[in-house]
């Protein structure tokens, strides 16, 4: 659902921003404005344009600042909201064992919804597509060859994924926890899980949240590193937590403790030629068996 505001904040923004910056630079809020703008801003519907173009005149800290303050959403550009997407494909790939190309790993991006993130990663969705209108939660676009799964229940064998990441889905479950434990026993050691998530206090409570597929807990960084030491710490290490420079999202790095293996092609598949087969009579097509 994040994706899909930033989005729509894309595309709305992008006119308004340009025509603004032509004529005013953006500046810091002064309390002045900060006042100026609770009054004027439609808090029912931040993305409405309106509000969008009150907004474009200043900095992306002073507008982050301001939805903490008033507990909305925040508002950025589209280079900013381009940046954003960028940003958060990057780090959940650091999930990925180091020192392997991704085309040697074997990963999947749960809850792919569109953000195909790598070619190299196999996209997993409950769905391919929808015609379903919900408020929060539902994709505006997907991926048509995305695996048809259930992240509590996914068709891949203990110990056979290299990694697993997920952008903007967890806060979609109301058993995160559980669902990660579960992803752990999926991973190879060594493996790593790569998450994004909103964080709560830039976009929306989600005890507010009506959607059946909305969000279903508030997440933020302390929210995490509190559940990961009650409910992960004996499967995982913590790797990285809170790295994202903007405020609408933080990333996390789980990696599940041990020595990595690598995919391998096994004797049984290449270990004699045709040739060599047929030399030994063990040829399966001139076998009277």
């Amino acid at each position: 659902m994040i994706l899909r505001l930033l989005r729509i904040l894309e595309a709305k923004y992008k006119e308004i921003a340009k025509s603004r910056q032509r004529r005013h630079p953006q500046r810091d809020m002064t309390e002045a404005d900060e006042e100026y703008l609770k009054r004027r801003l439609d808090f029912s519907y931040m993305a409405a344009a309106e509000n969008i173009r009150m907004m474009s005149g200043f900095t992306a800290r002073s507008r982050e600042l301001f939805a903490l303050k008033t507990k909305s959403l925040v508002l950025y550009t589209p280079d900013e909201a381009t940046l954003i997407k960028q940003l958060e494909e990057e780090v959940v790939l650091r999930a990925a064992p180091q020192g392997y190309q991704l085309k040697q790993l074997n990963g999947i991006n749960v809850g792919c919804g569109d953000r195909r993130v790598s070619d190299y990663l196999t996209p997993v969705d409950i769905m391919r597509e929808s015609d379903q209108e919900e408020a929060s939660g539902a994709h505006h676009a997907f991926l048509k060859d995305a695996i048809l799964a259930n992240p509590e229940d996914l068709p891949f064998k203990p110990a056979s994924l290299d990694y697993i990441v997920a952008l903007h889905m967890l806060e979609h479950v109301s058993n995160p926890m559980e669902i990660l434990r579960y992803w752990g026993t999926l991973l190879k050691p060594g493996g790593g899980i790569g998450l994004v998530l909103p964080n709560y206090e830039y976009t929306w409570n989600a005890a507010g949240d009506h959607s059946r597929l909305g969000h279903k807990w508030n997440a933020n960084a302390a929210i995490f590193r509190r559940l990961f030491e009650k409910h992960l710490k004996d499967q995982f290490n913590l790797e990285r937590i809170g790295t994202l420079p903007h405020k609408i999202s933080f990333d996390v790095v789980l990696r599940k403790p041990g020595i990595f293996h690598p995919f391998a092609i096994s004797n049984a598949t290449s270990m004699h030629s045709g040739a060599e087969l047929a030399g030994l009579g063990l040829m399966v097509s001139e076998s009277g068996d």
